[in-house]
């Protein structure tokens, strides 16, 4: 039997005290009341981590039980505004090697739906006329084997079929008040080792999480390589054999549970008809508790209708099922309706068409005793069931190669979204994606200049040092134009400094509204007049990078006014052009 024999507060006194141990689990065994008190003692919560709370309730009290009072908690704050979340939900569960993060063990949690009604239910009230939604939650169960190569001196090599180690889990998703598209989670983890012989078992911990998490995203959950919340204990099996939970087992493993949620939407799927029994199977989603009603329809008679399904549904996927094979080959239409129960309005129909026909079967009757299968003509044989079966095959070999091809590409398209989501992840950080960048150009402040700098993707920030030649009038500076080109350096320059900023991009870098702040210092070799201004600019307008974002060319345009410091007129128009490319 599995039980605990004692609370381990150190192990290494466990490990060298072995011989110790067992005459006291003997003693232990023989003394029923002071078996009870070490009991007593190792249900003592000892501090937990911070990832986790421990569950105020008893341990008898079940998942269900739990997530129950957490509903009635919720409904107590929130009161009639409480709206619950109908999502579909699904978990898995990863076992990790801590050393090699080597794939130990992956499981299914097969999570069933459950619902909670805050009001009275039973057979009076099946079809009442409330328009109360149940809330909806999912409870589930991953069991794994808890094999492993053991190390502590209190134990040996267990074998794969004395015990299993099992995680249950309840989720129960909450609206989010804080974003629309995100939802809270309430999250039930329970862990238990089992017996693979008998009803047996041992509970290890029950904790609770409770966190936000976008809709449709999958959320990560690490359970593995922190201490348990009623600390490290030691299980003895049915054969004997004990288990130091922590050194044989919780060490050398990294555990995960993977939850996604998405929210149910009234959908009619596409129906199937076995070849074998003629069953017409017709799936359909239910987003929100209704009256569903599938029904079969003739295109020859339109009036009357076969009903399949008229019943109340809870939020979930269903399944339609009829027996077509007393129904003659040809065109059919089924429809599926949803009903709000209380005032008798549809708040979704579909209807979809199908052709029924019975199979094609070819009778393989047997060659030697006649020639039944053959055709004489002109006194040559044709072996009609040769040809066929010969089709057949080729047919076959056909229908394989295209489903290695698709899986094929399935498997692409995978990894591809996995590559995807890392670079996307990576592009998104805080500040990402820093790259130099070089252009010209052309501005009232800024004149015909080069310019270099840096700029980051996330935020699209952007700073350029940029240096000019002005040949039209320069805001604030008097001196005598330079129409010859051989006075080239002689002009005006303009020394920059300009901070860019893109707060949002649209089709992918096409059209890119921006804001800018820059500081010119201007002067002149003229001897009359101001030969030197400083400017302070302000522009807004627009860019654009028609390659992409990710890609190397880019182009800008701006409008503003350039202030002078400490000179007069206040401002001048400014303008300005810069055509870049990224490195």
């Amino acid at each position: 039997m599995l039980r605990f024999l004692l609370r381990v507060h150190s192990a290494r006194t466990i490990r060298s005290h072995t011989r110790d141990f067992v005459l006291l689990a003997f003693f232990l065994a023989l003394l029923g009341g002071a078996r009870e008190s070490v009991a007593q003692q190792s249900n003592i919560a000892q501090a937990v981590p911070d990832r986790a709370k421990v569950v105020k309730s008893s341990d008898d009290a079940t998942i269900e039980e739990l997530i129950n009072e957490r509903i009635k908690e919720e409904w107590a704050t929130a009161g009639a505004d409480f709206h619950p979340e109908m999502v579909r939900t699904e978990a898995d569960y990863a076992r990790l090697s801590v050393s090699s993060k080597d794939l130990l063990y992956e499981a299914s949690f097969h999570l069933q739906p459950h619902y909670y009604s805050h009001s009275a239910t039973g057979p009076d009230t099946a079809h009442r006329t409330e328009a109360e939604q149940p809330i909806m939650y999912y409870v589930g169960t991953a069991r794994t084997p808890l094999a492993l190569p053991m190390v502590s001196n209190l134990s040996k090599a267990l074998s794969g079929d004395e015990a299993s180690y099992t995680v249950n889990i309840g989720v129960l998703p909450l609206p989010d008040p804080t974003s629309q598209d995100s939802m809270r989670y309430f999250v039930v983890i329970e862990r238990t080792i089992e017996s693979n012989h008998t009803d047996n078992y041992v509970r290890l911990e029950r904790f609770v999480k409770e966190f936000s998490a976008k809709t449709g995203d999958p959320a990560y959950l690490r359970i593995a390589n922190e201490s348990l919340a009623k600390a490290a204990v030691i299980v003895q099996l049915e054969s004997g054999a004990v288990l130091d939970f922590d050194d044989d087992f919780s060490r050398f493993i990294d555990e995960h549970i993977i939850i996604k949620s998405d929210k149910l939407d009234f959908k009619l799927g596409q129906q199937t008809v076995s070849d074998i029994s003629n069953r017409l199977s017709i799936p359909y989603s239910v987003a929100r508790t209704c009256e569903a009603k599938v029904e079969l329809l003739s295109v020859v008679d339109t009036e009357h209708s076969l009903t399949i399904i008229d019943t109340l549904r809870q939020p979930a996927n269903y399944l339609a099922e009829l027996d077509m094979s007393k129904f003659a080959d040809g065109p059919y239409r089924y429809r599926f309706t949803a009903i709000e129960p209380v005032t008798g309005k549809v708040i979704y129909t579909e209807t979809r068409e199908f052709h029924k026909s019975e199979p094609i079967t070819v009778s393989q009757s047997s060659r030697s005793g006649g020639p039944s299968d053959t055709l004489k003509i002109g006194g040559k044989k044709i072996d009609w069931a040769a040809l066929l079966a010969e089709e057949n095959e080729q047919i076959d070999s056909e229908q394989v190669l295209n489903e290695r091809m698709k899986s094929t590409l399935d498997q692409s398209k995978s990894d591809k979204d996995q590559l995807q989501k890392i670079v996307n992840a990576n592009q998104q950080s805080a500040i990402a994606d820093v790259h130099g960048r070089a252009g010209f150009g052309i501005g009232d402040a800024a004149g015909e200049n080069f310019f270099i700098g840096i700029e980051s993707n996330r935020p699209a920030l952007s700073f350029d040092v940029s240096f000019g030649m002005m040949y039209a009038p320069v805001p604030y500076l008097n001196y005598t134009l330079r129409g010859n080109v051989s006075n080239f350096f002689l002009s005006p320059k303009s020394l920059g400094f300009q901070l860019q900023y893109i707060p949002v991009k649209f089709f992918n870098g096409i059209i890119e509204p921006l804001i800018g702040v820059a500081y010119y210092g201007t002067w002149s070799s003229a001897q009359t007049g101001v030969t030197s201004a400083p400017l302070l600019s302000g522009q807004i307008g627009i860019a654009c990078e028609p390659l992409g974002e990710m890609h190397g060319l880019g182009f800008s345009l701006c409008y503003g006014a350039a202030y002078g410091l400490g000179l007069s007129p206040a401002s001048y128009p400014d303008w300005s052009f810069k055509a870049y490319i990224r490195f």
